[in-house]
This record gives C-alpha cells, sequence and structure tokens, in this order.
C-alpha cells in the first residue's frame, strides 16, 4: 500500500515528517512525496496510485499552493485524505475538509490521532522488505561522502 505525503520542501526536516514517515513504514505503507527534482516524476500519477494522502501544512510553509494542489488532485480521485495543519494557521472554513491540528514542540499527539481516527492508516498491511531502499541510501551516503574526500583531496595538491 502507498502513502502520498505532500509538505513543502522547506519542512523537510520538520520532526513530524520524520515521525510520520517513521509510523508509515512500520504500517508497511510505502510513502511517496512530490518532492523530487527529477521533471520525469509524475506526482499526479503517485496521487492517483496512493491508498490515502496526507498534506502537511506549517506556518513556515513557502508552498502551500502546492500541497494544496496535490490534496485537490487526491480529492478528485477520491483518494481517502487529511491534512495535518500546524497550530496558527488561519484556515477560512474550517468544517470543508478533514484536518488534524499539530504543536511544532510536540508532534506525538497528533500522529498518534492521524493514526486512530483514520481506518485507512489502521489496516493491517504486510510488512515490505525494505533492504532495496535502505541500500540505496545507503550507497547515496558513500558515493556524497567520496565525492567530498575527492573534492578535499583535489584542493591539497
Amino acid at each position: 500500500m502507498k502513502a502520498f505525503v505532500s509538505y513543502s520542501f522547506k519542512d523537510r526536516e520538520l520532526y513530524l515528517i520524520t515521525l510520520l514517515f517513521e509510523q508509515l513504514r512500520k504500517s508497511g505503507y510505502i510513502v511517496e512525496t512530490g518532492i523530487y527534482n527529477s521533471q520525469f516524476y509524475d506526482y499526479q500519477l503517485q496521487i492517483q496510485k496512493a491508498n490515502v494522502f496526507i498534506g502537511i501544512i506549517t506556518n513556515d510553509s513557502k508552498s502551500v499552493n502546492y500541497v494544496i494542489q496535490e490534496w485537490n488532485i487526491a480529492k478528485q480521485h477520491n483518494i481517502p485524505n487529511i491534512l495535518i495543519i500546524e497550530n496558527g494557521v488561519n484556515i477560512k472554513d474550517p468544517n470543508s475538509f478533514n484536518f488534524i491540528r499539530f504543536d511544532r514542540q510536540n508532534p506525538n499527539p497528533a500522529i498518534n490521532k492521524l493514526f486512530s481516527i483514520n481506518t485507512q492508516l489502521q489496516q493491517p498491511v504486510k510488512k515490505k522488505n525494505f533492504a532495496f531502499e535502505d541500500a540505496l541510501i545507503a550507497g547515496g551516503i558513500i558515493v556524497g561522502v567520496a565525492a567530498l574526500i575527492s573534492l578535499l583531496a583535489g584542493g591539497k595538491k
């Protein structure tokens, strides 16, 4: 099963996102996002393939319009969806959509609430083997470190 998580690139290091990804993966989900550098990545198709859509809006989100655009795609394709919105973000019509508020300093209650109210997330999912994903991440780190060492060594000639 796939979960599509939409958030601002600026928010990528937000603890809430780390917790959410961790919990989704523990529940057996493959996590997709709209944040890719490739012009060939079709985020609309990934949203349509998702079993659930989760949008995150913060006070610092510079690209909130992209999150809303991706959320609208999920709604148009009847993908179960919910927004997680930081305390302090103004909402025009809070009764018109599903959302959960979160506190940046203590995001755990929002994650717990998400998994307790969203029946789509509660469904047991067969665990996936993430060895390939972990190997890919480790390989990227090794390549990055090797490139850095090469640059540093090249400067001392």
